[in-house]
């Protein structure tokens, strides 16, 4: 075993002695140094407003406060009195002085602060917060202040939009109002009118009626007149006609009862019997001492008779149309024979003469004066 000599085991302890600072250096810089201060806080506007930006920080809560000897790292036993300064967890702590290191490690001794300086410290920070807290008072005066400037200024316009809404409701209620008054007036006139001509149009329409009943009074007399004067005409002339169809007859009746020839006891009738509606021409002769009166076909055809009347006790009476026959009024020559069983036959002649002859032949086979 080989024994070194006392100079050579000196040398080599400070040779490994410094090669151990030398690696102990960074874990006792890292312990001799402070923490590293907090980040720093952001600052935090109360403006409400997005158009203005607040230039000023706000105050800092109490709890971020930290004290001078947490952020150094030590605590000062010479002071026990002093209260410990708050110091703003933004502010960075001071370093203590850092010697370089020749040959050896020498740790420096750390910087403690003087009551008078903790104070001063004490007072800046109060007084800084102060201002602060005067500046985010004076602020939220300004915000306040602005919103109820806003607050006044909204309720001015909504004030102005009411009124103006207002004004244009009661605009419209007044041109309603006049829009429905002039209606009620037009209406009103147009009613007036309406009844005018309703009034007007009546009136002459009375006067009218009354106008076309006194013409009708009038004619009604002048037709009442008139048929006074020609229904006595008429009787007149039906009695005169009358007295000389008889003074005719008499004189037919005498010539055709002279005569006694077929000639004057034929001739030609129309008639019209109950059982038909047509008028029908027949060629007639008479059996006067039959009292039968024979109707043909026509003058040729007098083998076979197509009807045979018998006349004695059924014929009733001989009419004129003005006797209750008023159809035969048209009919010249025309006359009707009224049997007792109710029938009647509607009979014309071809002439005057004709229909005397006819009327004399009926009577004498009848039995009936004329």
């Amino acid at each position: 075993m080989a024994i070194s000599s006392p100079q050579r085991k000196f040398k080599a302890s400070i040779i490994s002695h410094l090669f151990s600072l030398r690696r102990k250096t960074p874990i006792a810089a890292e312990m001799d140094c402070p923490p590293p201060p907090p980040p720093k806080d952001f600052k935090v506007s109360f403006n409400t407003n997005p158009q203005q930006t607040a230039t000023k920080p706000l105050p800092i809560p109490q709890h971020e406060y930290i004290t001078e000897k947490q952020a150094l790292g030590f605590f000062d036993y010479s002071i026990p009195a002093a209260e410990p300064t708050l110091l703003l967890a933004s502010s960075p702590p001071r370093n203590p002085p850092r010697v370089p290191l020749k040959g050896r490690v020498e740790i420096s001794p750390r910087v403690t602060l003087t009551p008078e300086e903790r104070a001063k410290r004490r007072l800046s920070a109060q007084r800084r917060r102060e201002r602060e807290e005067q500046e985010a008072l004076r602020e939220e005066q300004e915000r306040q202040a602005l919103r109820r400037r806003q607050k006044a200024e909204q309720e001015r316009r909504e004030r102005e939009d009411e009124a103006r809404r207002k004004a244009v409701v009661q605009e419209q209620l007044r041109q309603a109002a006049a829009r429905k008054e002039k209606e009620e007036r037009d209406a009103k006139a147009c009613e007036e009118r309406r009844l005018r001509e309703i009034r007007e149009r009546k009136q002459m329409e009375h006067e009218r009626r009354l106008q076309y009943t006194r013409e009708l009074e009038k004619w009604r007399h002048d037709q009442i007149q008139r048929a006074v004067s020609e229904s006595s005409e008429k009787e007149e002339g039906r009695r005169r006609s009358a007295e000389e169809r008889r003074i005719r007859i008499a004189r037919l009746n005498e010539e055709v009862l002279q005569d006694g020839t077929s000639v004057a006891l034929c001739g030609w009738v129309t008639i019209q019997t109950p059982d038909s509606m047509a008028w029908k021409r027949r060629y007639f002769k008479f059996d006067l001492p039959r009292a039968q009166m024979s109707l043909f076909r026509n003058h040729l055809d007098m083998a076979r008779a197509m009807d045979v009347v018998n006349l004695d006790g059924r014929v009733d009476s001989f009419n004129e149309w003005y006797e209750g026959y008023e159809e035969l009024e048209a009919i010249p020559h025309s006359f009707a024979v009224g049997f007792v069983d109710g029938q009647n036959w509607l009979v014309y002649a071809d002439s005057a003469d004709e229909k005397d002859k006819l009327l004399v032949l009926l009577s004498e086979a009848a039995g009936v004066i004329l």
